[in-house]
């Protein structure tokens, strides 16, 4: 089991690739703050900023995202993110089912340091415990392809599938 100091990076493998992207998460009390940071491409779909709100089907495009879980419940949260500010949080009582908007994660900060690299922070209330983390991100490119990129992949791309997250203790918040 990892840590959960100040920051942990992880490295996001795409699939059937070797290809890599970086996050980070640092959990401090009730924030939680990301950063992905992954390599402009020609070909890579990379929407302009535009405003910050909450919107649907973001994984239909470039998205970043991060699924959150406690080990020994089924339920779990997953944040979504874009480079043009759009957002949205879901909790999901168990695998894929009961999936509805979770209005108690509020986005805190957004930035998007340069292309290619975004940072937010959230408030989501305290976590306690281990905790499994699964960052991923899609990528779209111009031709409408998606590549999905994970800690660890199965047969199939699927970041809700708890085998691919990392377990990271939270004791010392």
């Amino acid at each position: 089991m990892n840590n959960l100091n100040d920051q942990m990076r992880f490295p996001l493998i795409e699939f059937n690739s070797h290809r890599i992207v970086t996050s980070d998460i640092e959990l401090n009390a009730n924030t939680l703050r990301l950063r992905y940071s992954l390599a402009i491409t020609p070909d890579l779909v990379w929407p302009e900023f535009s405003t910050l709100e909450r919107k649907d089907q973001l994984w239909r495009s470039t998205c970043l995202e991060l699924f959150l879980a406690s080990p020994d419940d089924p339920s779990y949260l997953e944040i979504n993110l874009s480079p043009s500010g759009a957002w949205n949080s879901y909790s999901f009582t168990g695998y894929r089912e009961g999936m509805k908007t979770a209005p108690d994660i509020k986005l805190d900060e957004f930035a998007v340091d340069r292309p290619g690299v975004i940072s937010a922070s959230f408030l989501i209330g305290r976590l306690s415990g281990p905790v499994l983390f699964g960052p991923a991100t899609i990528l779209a490119d111009k031709n409408g392809r998606l590549r999905y990129f994970a800690t660890k992949h199965g047969e199939t791309p699927d970041f809700h599938n708890r085998e691919h997250h990392v377990l990271v203790a939270t004791d010392d918040l």
